[in-house]
C-alpha cells in the first residue's frame, strides 16, 4: 500500500502542474522572446533585458490566480503599467500580455462578481492609460482587438464559475436530500418502533394472563382452560399480522414507506371485546365520529385506547374501567378518555413514567407528534388518562 507522501503527489500532481504550467511556459517563452524578439516587435530603445523583471514578475504572479485572482490581476496590470513610467520608452512583450490575459480569465473565474468586474474595468482603463500614453504603441485596430480579447479571456471566466457553482449547489441539494432522507428514514424506525411496542406489548400482557387463568382452570374447568388457550391463539395470529406488516419495512432499503392497513376507531370496539372476554369489565362510549377524520389521528386514539387498558390490566388488575372516544367543541379534536374507576395508576409509578421512553412515555410522545395535549393523572372518580387530538393535524 502507498505510503501518505505518494498518496500526496498523486492527489496533488494534477493541481499543480495546473497552476504552475501555465506562469512557467509563459516565463520561457518570454525569456526566449526577450534576446530574440520572435513574438513581439518592441517600441523603442531600451534594452531587451529591461523587460526581463516586469515580464518574470508578471508570469510568477499567475502562481496566486486561483487563491488571489485580484492580488494576481493588479500585480501584473503594475508589470505592464510601471516599466514605461520607468523607462524613456515602452518595452511591452508577449509573455506580459498573455500573463493579462491568463489573469482577467482567473479574475471571472474564481472572484465574486463586483470584484470581477471592477478588474475587468481595471483592465479596460489600464489599455487605455497605455495608449494616452504611448499612442504610437496601438492604433485603433489595436485597440479595438486587444479589447476584445480581454474581453474574450474575461466572459469564459464567468461562464466556467456559474457552472462550477451550479455544480456546487447541485452536490449541496443532494447532500441536503441525503440528510434529509436519512431523518425520515430515523422518524419512520421510532414510528416503526413504537407500533412494535404497542403490539407486542399489549399481546404479551393479554396472552401471560390469559395462560395464567387457563393454568390455574386447567383442573376444575377444562372447558374454560380450552377457551383461554383458543383466545390466546385467535390474539397470537392476530399479533403476527400486525408485526408481519411492520417488520419488512425494517429492511426496505428502496426508501419508499409503504401505506399499510392500521387499525383505527372502527377497531375500538373490537379491542374493548377482546378485554371484556379477557375478564376486564369495560365500558365502551364510541361517538357517532364522521369519517374524514385523518388515518394517522385514527391510528393515535387507538393506539391509546389500547396503552390504556394494557396498563390497567398490568397494574391495576381486573377493575372497572370506562372509556369515551368522540369529538371535543371548538376547535375540533378528538378525545380520548380512560377513567380507572378504583383510583389504581393506569401505569407504574414515577420511576417507571421516566423510564425507557415506552409505554406511557411513547404514548405521550406520540400523542405530542400529532399535536395534540397529553395527561394521566389521579382524577376525582379514579386514575384519568385524557388525550386530545387536533383533527387534520398528520401524526
Amino acid at each position: 500500500m502507498p505510503g501518505w507522501p505518494q498518496r500526496w503527489w498523486t492527489g496533488r500532481r494534477l493541481e499543480l502542474l495546473y497552476v504552475g504550467a501555465p506562469p512557467l511556459v509563459l516565463l520561457a517563452i518570454g525569456l526566449t522572446d526577450t534576446w530574440t524578439g520572435v513574438f513581439s516587435d518592441p517600441i523603442g530603445t531600451a534594452p531587451a533585458t529591461s523587460a526581463v523583471l516586469p515580464g518574470t514578475v508578471a508570469c510568477l504572479a499567475l502562481l496566486l490566480r486561483r487563491s488571489r485572482p485580484l492580488i494576481t490581476l493588479a500585480i501584473v496590470l503594475a508589470a505592464i503599467l510601471v516599466p514605461p513610467v520607468l523607462l524613456p520608452v515602452s518595452v511591452t512583450y508577449w509573455d506580459e500580455f498573455m500573463a493579462w490575459v491568463v489573469a482577467l480569465y482567473s479574475c471571472g473565474r474564481h472572484a465574486e462578481a463586483p470584484a470581477a468586474w471592477a478588474g475587468l474595468g481595471a483592465s479596460m482603463l489600464a489599455l487605455g492609460a497605455l495608449v494616452t500614453e504611448f499612442p504610437v504603441l496601438l492604433d485603433l485596430g489595436g485597440v479595438l482587438f486587444n479589447g476584445a480579447l480581454l474581453g474574450a479571456a474575461f466572459a469564459p471566466g464567468l461562464l466556467a464559475r456559474g457552472r462550477a457553482r451550479s455544480r456546487a449547489r447541485l452536490v449541496q441539494e443532494a447532500a441536503e436530500r441525503a440528510v434529509a432522507e436519512e431523518r425520515a428514514g430515523r422518524r419512520e424506525r421510532q414510528r416503526i418502533a413504537r407500533e412494535l411496542h404497542d403490539v407486542v406489548s399489549h399481546t404479551i400482557t393479554v396472552i401471560v394472563l390469559q395462560a395464567g387463568g387457563a393454568r390455574f382452570a386447567s383442573g376444575a374447568d377444562p372447558g374454560a382452560a380450552v377457551r383461554a388457550l383458543a383466545q390466546i391463539e385467535e390474539l397470537g395470529r392476530s399479533s403476527l399480522a400486525e408485526l408481519r406488516s411492520l417488520l419488512p419495512l425494517l429492511h426496505d432499503d428502496s426508501g419508499e414507506m409503504p401505506v399499510l392497513p392500521q387499525p383505527g376507531l372502527a377497531e375500538v370496539e373490537e379491542l374493548c371485546e377482546r378485554m371484556r372476554r379477557l375478564g376486564l369489565p369495560v365500558q365502551l362510549t364510541l361517538d357517532r365520529v364522521d369519517d374524514d377524520v385523518p388515518t394517522s389521528v385514527q391510528l393515535t386514539a387507538y393506539r391509546t385506547v389500547q396503552e390504556g387498558l394494557t396498563n390497567v390490566v398490568r397494574h391495576a388488575g381486573m377493575v372497572d374501567t370506562k372509556v369515551r372516544v368522540g369529538r371535543s367543541g371548538s376547535p375540533a379534536s378528538l378525545v380520548v378518555d380512560l377513567l380507572n374507576r378504583d383510583g389504581t395508576r393506569v401505569g407504574p409509578p414515577g420511576a417507571a413514567v421516566r423510564g425507557s421512553g415506552h409505554g406511557l412515555v411513547g404514548l405521550e410522545r406520540r400523542v405530542l407528534l400529532a399535536g395534540g395535549t397529553f395527561r394521566a393523572a389521579p382524577g376525582p372518580d379514579g386514575f384519568v388518562l385524557h388525550v386530545e387530538l387536533p383533527l387534520g393535524t398528520a401524526a
